[in-house]
């Protein structure tokens, strides 16, 4: 980006009160002077950035972020409380997912070697599997709200104005820092090679890719997807990583039934393991939540274990044979 449209973008971070963007382009402006040999200009902007940033200047409020009112049926706002410890996921997969926080937190001092962080993240597997929720707790451990881009309203009613409806939705990712999540992503990046699909989805998959391209802003771009070999291999390249979040394993479910149990100092036991056995882990919550609400219900203190066990039967007993 030029220096003029660094400038231009500095105003416009400055009249939308986006703190944490005026000083994340203030600090590319400061790199971007010195590596010019603007060494006189480089310390006096450091000598205001350390003036602005004073600590006892008011702090001032964080706005609630809302859709626009072109928007409205589009970006569905809100925000979480859920954390990376939330989760159960693999060494690899927790590592990559904590790289991501480290780095938009640090993101200025990046910026003062003119670095940016990660902030494109495509992830895959089955459905009920963490992709949602993995979305959240980046949103939950950086405090930014969840915006999820909601791919099935476009392609339903905005058909023949798609690529025009994406193109406002990277404008927003723009001018309102969020993590921004591409869900069932399937519809909008499967393969251009695809001969069965409308010539629509192929234009929309090019404007995807040139947005991607262009885009500058401090948001995350999260996409997730049930079958990530269908996507478009160009889309691949475009994004920081790519993390698979595959079927979790008797183990790992075993990790989060002791996890929703510990508040009623219950443990998983061979019996609930295999009434979980293939189930994801959305299947496994939503079992356990069943039985808490019969507890409730029945004025009991507790789930009983029994209970527990048939909700989870229950669960696997809609799970298609092939995935058990």
């Amino acid at each position: 980006m030029a220096n003029a449209e660094y400038l231009a973008e500095l105003v416009r971070a400055h009249y939308a009160g986006d703190d944490r963007r005026f000083s994340n382009l203030l600090n590319q402006v400061i790199a971007s002077e010195a590596r010019a040999g603007h060494s006189r200009l480089a310390e006096r902007l450091r000598e205001l950035r350390i003036e602005g940033t004073r600590t006892d200047a008011p702090p001032r409020a964080t706005p609630l972020a809302r859709a626009p009112r072109n928007l409205e049926q589009v970006l569905s706002v809100g925000y979480s409380d859920v954390k990376l410890t939330d989760l159960v996921l693999t060494q690899d997969s927790r590592q990559a997912l904590e790289r991501y926080v480290v780095e938009q937190r640090r993101a200025e001092v990046l910026a003062e070697h003119g670095l940016r962080p990660r902030r494109r993240l495509l992830l895959h597997g089955p459905p009920g599997c963490g992709k949602t929720m993995t979305a959240q707790a980046l949103a939950g451990e950086l405090k930014l709200p969840l915006i999820r881009v909601r791919l099935e309203v476009i392609f339903s009613k905005y058909l023949g104005e798609t690529a025009g409806t994406l193109t406002e939705v990277f404008a927003e990712a723009a001018r309102v820092r969020g993590v921004y999540l591409f869900d069932e992503f399937d519809a909008l990046g499967r393969t251009r090679l695809d001969d069965t699909d409308i010539g629509e989805i192929k234009r929309v998959v090019t404007t995807f890719l040139q947005l991607l391209d262009a885009d500058q802003s401090d948001s995350l771009l999260i996409a997730a997807t049930n079958t990530g070999h269908a996507l478009d291999t160009a889309l691949f390249r475009r994004f920081d990583d790519v993390l698979e979040l595959p079927e979790p394993t008797r183990e790992q479910r075993g990790e989060l039934l002791n996890r929703l149990l510990r508040p009623w100092r219950l443990k998983a036991d061979d019996a609930l393991l295999t009434a979980a056995d293939g189930l994801s882990f959305a299947d496994i919550r939503a079992a356990v939540e069943d039985a808490h609400k019969d507890a409730v219900l029945d004025d009991r203190t507790r789930p009983a274990r029994e209970n527990i066990r048939a909700k989870l039967s229950e669960r696997r007993a809609r799970v298609p044979a092939r995935l058990v």
